[in-house]
């Protein structure tokens, strides 16, 4: 019987030094940057609630990679979970189709490189979305 505790023991035991050696693999592999995100109006105000997505740029295309949302301060962190972001090539994608538009000049899509020990902050301009008029001759069904 002592032989059956001590096997399992030693099964659990291992069992715990993978799982702790897995979860903290991908920051000792792979070299990491931090990416972050802030969207501010025309006031110089932060925008809450703006999606943000990163996709990386590979040899054969565009990979969703992250996603995030602005916060309070405007500032959506990517990778923040994970302690960052993977060195490569991405494209940062900014949506808040609802109350705001991106401002005159600034495109969407923004690439951005991003290399171990980075802490990069990328910027994007909006605009109030003007409220949309129906005209009166416009037929609304229930």
């Amino acid at each position: 019987m002592r032989a059956v505790h001590r096997r399992i023991a030693v099964h659990a035991a291992l069992v715990v030094l993978l799982a702790t050696m897995g979860c903290s693999r991908l920051s000792t592999k792979y070299p990491l940057g931090k990416l972050s995100v802030r969207v501010i109006d025309a006031q110089n105000k932060p925008v809450r609630l703006a999606a943000v997505d990163l996709y990386r740029l590979t040899p054969s295309g565009k990979v969703y990679w992250r996603a995030s949302s602005t916060d309070s301060a405007g500032i959506a962190v990517l990778g923040a979970k994970n302690g960052g972001v993977i060195e490569g090539d991405y494209v940062i994608n900014i949506s808040d189709r609802t109350w705001h538009k991106l401002a005159p000049g600034e495109t969407n899509d923004r690439p951005v490189t991003i290399k171990a020990g980075d802490d990069t902050v990328v910027t994007f301009r909006v605009v109030a979305r003007l409220p949309m008029r129906i005209p009166a001759s416009a037929k609304i069904s229930p």
